[in-house]
């Protein structure tokens, strides 16, 4: 107990230069830490880069995709959360490390300019539990990188997302803290999830798990093997052009009424 009591006065001292420093006691010993965040983006496309896209639909929905993720992680990685991960203690279910998409995309034209312009609502939840976490193996090429789309290799211990697109935190070891503490300090997804199982040597800790590929979109330091992930859950929706927008804080209770609901499915196979 009394080492513990030193580890968090050292903490305290910690968080007072730090922006937002999140603890979670002992790991194993509480409930894990949650994280959520949210925000609009307004995606304006014209007919040049509309006629890129093979699938207007689908072009509309990564671009705004690709926005939404930049705009919560940049939120959320400004905090400088510092957390220690729990042991298996949330089960992955429908709201835990999948992405789910819904809403129309509108056909309208901005009168002036012709651009087609919509706006997007974006909700991401992170749980650190171990039972959606894994580790980075390998970068490709043994190159050390930070951010970019920039592919790495990954193992997860326990559940594989049912859906890709996917997406995951990236956290490093704070080891100025002592061992079991980490750092968010990315987000990257997952391009292609393996049958194939890995193990770590004994002395990299002996961890077992999945294999998967991933790009890191967001990072704010130099990613690297040893590194945690944790799946995240992703829910996008595509906004009524003719309904007031609502507030970031509002997103939770926003209601769509869409002509059809478009979730992404699993394939057929993994990869």
């Amino acid at each position: 107990m009394r080492a513990l009591l030193v580890v968090l006065s050292a903490v305290l001292v910690f968080s007072a230069c730090a922006k937002d420093v999140q603890l979670v006691g002992e790991a194993g010993s509480a409930d894990p830490v949650v994280r959520t965040e949210k925000a609009i983006v307004e995606v304006r496309l014209g007919d040049a880069e509309l006629s890129t896209f093979d699938d207007v639909e689908t072009g509309v929905w990564e671009k705004a995709r690709g926005l939404g993720l930049q705009k919560v992680f940049n939120k959320m990685l400004i905090k400088d959360t510092v957390f220690v991960p729990v042991d298996g203690m949330t089960a992955m279910d429908s709201l835990d490390g999948v992405y789910i998409q819904t809403g129309v995309v509108t056909q309208d034209r901005d009168t002036e300019t012709g651009d087609l312009v919509q706006s997007f609502g974006i909700s991401t939840r992170f749980v650190g539990d171990l039972s959606l976490g894994g580790e980075i193996v390998t970068v490709e090429e043994s190159n050390y990188l930070a951010g970019g789309t920039d592919t790495v290799y990954a193992m997860l211990y326990n559940n594989v997302p049912p859906t890709l697109p996917a997406y995951v935190l990236i956290a490093e070891p704070v080891t100025e803290l002592g061992a079991g503490f980490y750092r968010m300090i990315g987000m990257g997804e997952l391009v292609q999830t393996m049958d194939n199982m890995v193990s770590l040597p004994a002395d990299k800790g002996g961890a077992t798990g999945k294999l998967c590929s991933m790009e890191v979109v967001v990072s704010n330091r130099e990613v690297e093997p040893g590194d945690m992930v944790f799946l995240m859950s992703v829910e996008m929706i595509a906004l009524d052009p003719e309904l007031p927008l609502p507030t970031e804080t509002e997103l939770d209770t926003v209601v769509v009424e869409p002509l059809h609901k478009d979730v992404v499915h699993a394939p057929k196979e993994q990869k």
